[in-house]
């Protein structure tokens, strides 16, 4: 137990190393960010002296525009639930790769709720009032407690699997699924109750009319199910693009003469057994069999060993150096496997039958061990080698256009749901003509000559249904068109699930009271901070994960 907590505390503290360190699009694009937390910080400094009578809220409209991100932000965090069910629930391989973006998004989101509901209070230094066992939780009478126990309950969940798989990859071994998929089934319904229990905040003011409805709820998580696969989309793009290269930076062919060949000795077997313990468990006649057909490769390195498209019958197993696994998409090359001793390529096409998927080329000086798929079938006759070989399998990092694609059709429905239930709410509203229509009035058409929100909605309106448009449209297939698509998804839902939801419920007051509401430039620019703070959280996130799931960043590297 102490070596394993000295290695994981040597994993994070690598991994600390390691978000430091990148090219300059890194360092300009964090630093941008650092700086704008800093401008944030110190417009909340001045909020924190003079207090709220630095925003633009009163008695009347007491939640803002903190309130309005912290809504669209707890469904973003709920979002991650939508990889995690195709593929633990319904085994899609298509996402598989994909889920830890969404955890990692979930844990960025939740951080900035967090932020939005500190920075929203008027005495912070009573938050200590909010920790369970610590201060006056008011639990279980108190709705806004179970969103405090939901929130935390969500992040914990989020940053336990998030570090579990990485330090899996990291240490090169197969997770073990009893100490991960439980979290992630009990995440599926604690990702659904974040956003249920922020809702029935808003639903159980009694005194606030805008807000009695249970559509809103399912409104909630359509919204969520939507602007957060979109959010998804748009950073996988931004991973793929900096993690790409040019196609023709593949050598054109290696040189047969820097290169040398001959049968497996004994020793080979021994250096393979040293790096891959499993190897021990395989029978003296399938040993016998591998001497007999298999063939070593010293190479230097930028040698190919296989390309992508061509046919080959044998797989292969690294015995020295490092070879990456390039794959060849959309023109652009990206690297999905980097490979040291003891682990294994080209299985997957050599099992199948199947063309190659990738092209593996040596990184630096390798000696490789090339397995015919005859051998191969024989050695994984034994079961420890077996389940390493295909744990191995997914141990990729693979963005693809279909992938993306899986997700454009996640956000395509949950647009139309969210479109159905908005027009369902505007239909209760105005069709009753009841005495509660006052707020959804002001709203949408203003009220007694105020009409601070009327541009908000209508352009909310406006960005929903073109963005439905293209999404139901066989033009948002093409990337450049789904990006577009996605961006006005995230602003339309933000615009309704922000502005125009938190703020018309407080117009009229109770009392009949017209008090418009429009953020402040301080205000703006604390949301500015905590937006770059939270982006700045996934990148170094992503900073660290991304070489974890190539292979790039291991124990032994």
């Amino acid at each position: 137990m102490t070596r394993s907590l000295k290695n994981f505390l040597s994993f994070l503290a690598r991994c600390g190393q390691l978000a430091c360190d990148g090219d300059w699009r890194y360092y300009a694009w964090t630093g941008g960010l650092f700086a704008l937390c800093l401008v944030g910080l110190n417009a909340y400094a001045k909020q924190f002296v003079h207090g709220l009578i630095t925003t633009d809220m009163t008695d009347q409209v007491s939640w803002g525009v903190y309130i309005a991100n912290f809504t669209f932000l707890v469904g973003v965090a709920a979002a991650a639930v939508m990889l995690v069910i195709p593929v633990y629930v319904y085994k899609n391989e298509e996402l598989h790769d994909l889920v830890i973006f969404g955890e990692l998004l979930a844990i960025a989101a939740i951080l900035m709720c967090l932020a939005f509901v500190m920075v929203d209070l008027g005495r912070p230094d009573r938050f200590w009032h909010m920790i369970p066992g610590v201060g006056k939780f008011n639990f279980p009478g108190s709705l806004l407690s179970w969103d405090v126990i939901v929130l935390n309950g969500y992040l914990v969940l989020n940053l336990y699997v998030c570090a579990y798989l990485l330090w899996c990859r990291y240490e090169k071994q197969p997770p073990r699924k009893w100490l991960y998929l439980p979290v992630i089934l009990v995440g599926i319904v604690w990702a659904v109750s974040i956003h249920t229990v922020t809702a029935f905040l808003y639903v159980g003011l009694g005194g606030r009319p805008f807000w009695n409805s249970a559509i809103i709820g399912p409104r909630f998580l359509a919204s969520a199910f939507t602007a957060g696969p979109a959010l998804i989309i748009l950073a996988l793009q931004v991973v793929r693009r900096v993690t790409a290269r040019a196609a023709d930076e593949l050598p054109a062919q290696s040189d047969p003469a820097a290169q040398s060949t001959h049968p497996p000795a004994a020793e080979d077997l021994a250096l393979l057994g040293k790096f891959l313990p499993e190897f021990h468990s395989v029978s003296d006649a399938a040993r016998q069999h591998l001497l007999a057909s298999g063939t070593v490769f010293e190479v230097p390195a930028a040698h190919v060993f296989l390309r992508q498209g061509a046919r080959g019958e044998g797989a292969y197993f690294v015995l020295q150096g490092r070879v990456a696994v390039n794959r060849e998409d959309s023109g652009r090359l990206r690297t999905v496997r980097t490979l040291g001793p003891g682990e294994q390529f080209g299985e997957i096409s050599a099992l199948a039958g199947t063309p190659r998927t990738a092209t593996a080329v040596a990184e630096s000086p390798s000696r490789v061990l090339r397995v015919p798929v005859e051998t191969l079938r024989q050695l994984m006759q034994a079961p420890a080698l077996a389940r390493v070989i295909r744990a191995r399998m997914h141990d990729r990092l693979m963005i693809s256009d279909r992938a993306l694609l899986t997700l454009r059709h996640i956000v395509q429905v949950s647009m139309i749901i969210n479109v159905f239930l908005l027009l369902n709410e505007v239909f209760k509203e105005f069709y009753t003509g009841n005495l509660h229509v006052a707020a959804s009035q002001y709203l949408y058409f203003g009220l007694h000559g105020h009409h601070a929100l009327v541009p908000w909605i209508w352009s909310a309106i406006a960005c929903n249904l073109t963005a439905l448009t293209l999404l139901l449209l066989p033009i948002s297939t093409s990337l450049k068109w789904l990006d577009v698509a996605c961006v006005l998804a995230i602003v339309g839902i933000w615009i309704e699930k922000g502005m125009g939801l938190v703020i018309p419920g407080f117009v009229p007051s109770p009392l009949g009271e017209i008090v418009e509401y429009s953020p402040t430039l301080n205000e703006t620019l604390i949301c500015f901070g905590i937006w770059a703070f939270g982006l700045l959280v996934y990148t170094v996130l992503l900073r660290v994960a991304v070489p974890i799931l190539q292979g790039r960043f291991t124990r032994t590297t």
